[in-house]
């Protein structure tokens, strides 16, 4: 684990994310993995969970035989292919909004509320900046402040909802350059294109070029909830259904909350 990570647990950790776990709080006995299970799974997931996905993934397929495939992008976008018409058996959405849009426009099996998360306030890890608190952000020395899409991605709409609370909103939009997901505008700190971003405590733990300044307070953004929707019925396609329960597991949950996610 990473120094980032080590100095972003404790806030993800001891967070309250009131509100979170309504929808559904079914929980899964199923045991981790199943030869027997076999099958693509097609996977819609917010860029957030990339890392912890992965892994997790990783260690599905050593206990079965299902392909489990998955697409990392933006919550709004996903959930735009899905009421479309994309092919997918699971959408993990960064908010309840997305997955609410999902449900009114597509079918749904399933429905649980899986992950929590919050935002912080990074700069590039070399940065000689002194910002301590979200007012900073007001310097002159900001010339960018990098979001993701605040107007339609979750990580960018919960940052503006922050700054609208904390009343500084109308004085930073301006300095806004907003990305397609929550992982393009870490890159923008990252790289030194943006001197200041707001992203997920769990985007900035796995980074080792941006270091955390301010972790936001959840009654800034409100609760930061996942929520994970089967898309097909069990019977249709039990591999899916397999890898929803997996993604309930003690076994996912250790890898969840490694890189620093909240699990319900």
């Amino acid at each position: 684990m990473t120094g980032a990570t080590q100095s972003v647990l404790p806030f993800i950790l001891t967070a309250a994310i009131a509100g979170c776990g309504t929808a559904t709080s079914e929980k899964t006995d199923a045991a981790p993995g199943n030869p027997a299970v076999k099958g693509p799974v097609t996977v819609l997931a917010a860029a957030s969970t990339t890392n912890a996905l992965d892994e997790i993934k990783a260690k599905f397929a050593g206990q079965s035989d299902a392909e489990v495939r998955i697409s990392y992008a933006a919550s709004s976008a996903l959930a735009q292919q899905i009421a479309r018409g994309a092919e997918a058996d699971l959408f993990l959405s960064a908010d309840a909004k997305w997955a609410d849009h999902v449900e009114s426009n597509a079918a749904v099996a399933k429905r649980r509320d899986l992950l929590g998360n919050r935002l912080v306030i990074v700069v590039p890890a070399d940065s000689k900046l002194d910002l301590k608190e979200p007012d900073d952000l007001r310097s002159a020395e900001v010339q960018h402040l990098a979001l993701a899409d605040p107007e339609a991605v979750p990580a960018g709409r919960y940052a503006k909802r922050a700054l609208t609370e904390l009343h500084l909103w109308d004085g930073l939009k301006g300095k806004v350059a907003a990305a397609e997901d929550v992982r393009h505008a870490l890159t923008y700190v990252e790289t030194g294109a943006a001197e200041a971003g707001i992203v997920y405590a769990t985007d900035a733990a796995v980074s080792k070029k941006v270091k955390v300044v301010f972790s936001i307070p959840a009654d800034l953004t409100g609760p930061v909830c996942y929520p994970l929707l089967l898309l097909r019925p069990p019977a249709d396609n039990p591999a899916a259904a397999a890898f929803y329960d997996y993604l309930g597991s003690p076994e996912a949950k250790r890898v969840f909350e490694k890189y620093g996610f909240t699990v319900f």
